[in-house]
């Protein structure tokens, strides 16, 4: 009769222990909006939803090694899918971190409300409007549905999970982030370059010609169109975003329990 309530009270466990993973790193999850507390409670939300549906079998030898094993692998297992579903957010904004360094808006700075820092009002304005269309997009469903499929990916076991596949995996993900953020950020970037081509060559063909005078105005133009730009291209491109999302985590999750 205990076995039968302990056991799926551990196994609830290791589905919390995942789902936190996922609300750490995840974006919109993760936002500093969101009290600590109601974070803990969507974990634990979450984690009841999902709980039925999770296929968990334990067969372990009860010692204490095997279950900080066992747990090892779950917290990076969902500190893995929260970090898939973060490269992709943070390739967003960093598209408009490179139009707003192009184009002069880098020079100030506001408080980003999602993580407390310091951040280029083009980047604060994609942020809110990547996480505007992930939740018009119902991507955020599509993360919670990724720690199901995971357990097909890397179910619980009390082994370590790969460190070479780890170390490939995150290194995948940063050459990702910066490809997202150049590719989405490229036809932006073309016109702010068109503009600085533009004011350099009648700089050179008109010496007299007032260049910083008429440049700057010229900037803020091109950026405000670049940005135009770069918001309807991410409009664009956000189900794109999400099928990166799951080639990633596919990725990380079988390198994590590669042998």
């Amino acid at each position: 009769m205990t076995d039968a309530i302990i056991e799926p009270l551990l196994e609830f466990g290791l589905v919390l222990v995942r789902a936190s993973g996922l609300v750490v790193f995840c974006p919109i999850f993760n936002s500093r909006q969101l009290p600590r507390r109601f974070r803990a409670l969507l974990a634990l939300a979450i984690s009841a939803v999902l709980f039925p549906l999770a296929p968990i079998v334990l067969n372990m030898d009860g010692t204490v090694t095997s279950w900080v094993l066992l747990l090892l692998r779950e917290l990076v297992a969902g500190l893995g899918l929260g970090l898939a579903a973060r490269v992709i957010f943070d390739g967003v904004e960093g598209a408009a971190r490179l139009v707003a360094g192009q184009s002069g808006f880098a020079l100030a700075s506001m408080i980003d409300p999602f993580t407390g820092g310091q951040s280029a009002p083009p980047a604060l304005f994609q942020s809110l409007l990547a996480t505007t269309l992930i939740l018009a997009a119902d991507l955020h469903h599509l993360f919670i549905r990724g720690l199901i499929t995971s357990y097909g990916l890397l179910p619980p076991a009390a082994t370590l999970p790969s460190v070479d596949g780890m170390q490939a995996s995150v290194a995948a993900m940063g050459t990702r982030l910066f490809s997202i953020a150049v590719q989405l950020a490229g036809p932006a970037l073309v016109i702010t370059f068109a503009v600085d081509l533009v004011l350099v060559l009648m700089g050179r063909a008109l010496p007299q010609f007032p260049v910083l005078m008429v440049g700057y105005p010229l900037k803020v133009a091109a950026g405000l169109i670049a940005m135009g730009v770069l918001a309807s291209i991410t409009a664009v491109a956000i189900r794109w975003v999400g099928t990166m999302f799951v080639s990633d985590a596919t990725a990380l999750l079988a390198a994590l329990g590669a042998a």
